[in-house]
């Protein structure tokens, strides 16, 4: 058997599998060579995005929500959803009315500490982020 022939030519990763998960959508998969120059290229463009990367806050990109909802209500609403729950559910969970929660949530109901204690256990966050300053 020649020199080239012994060793398994599929024992060896000729790809590097890059998988880009995107919120919202389904993951994107590249297959990369497995050589020197490719995984240089990759960690440059990887260290350049970092670089590149202008961070921008939540409440920037939230700001004509948080004057419309309320920062709170804002919170309220996402953790809810998170939890996938109804208003109907999480009002029952914490002895809240319905039409409160909804007031609550959509900015035209302050929520009192009390409540936001309630509802925080119910959606497993801190009360705090239910309070408006």
């Amino acid at each position: 058997m020649s020199g080239r022939m012994k060793g398994c030519p599929t024992s060896r990763n000729r790809y590097i599998e890059v998988i880009i998960g995107i919120p919202g959508k389904s993951e994107l998969t590249y297959k990369i060579p497995n050589t020197v120059l490719a995984k240089q290229h990759l960690k440059d463009f990887l260290l350049k995005l970092a670089v590149d990367q202008e961070t921008i806050s939540w409440e920037e990109l939230a700001k004509s929500r948080i004057q419309r909802y309320t920062k709170a209500g804002l919170a309220l609403r996402g953790a809810r959803y998170r939890e996938v729950i109804s208003q109907k559910e999480l009002a029952k969970l914490c002895g809240i009315s319905q039409e409160n929660l909804s007031k609550m949530e959509n900015g035209k109901r302050a929520i009192g500490e009390k409540a936001a204690k309630k509802l925080a256990k119910a959606l497993n966050i801190d009360h705090r982020l239910l309070l408006n300053p």
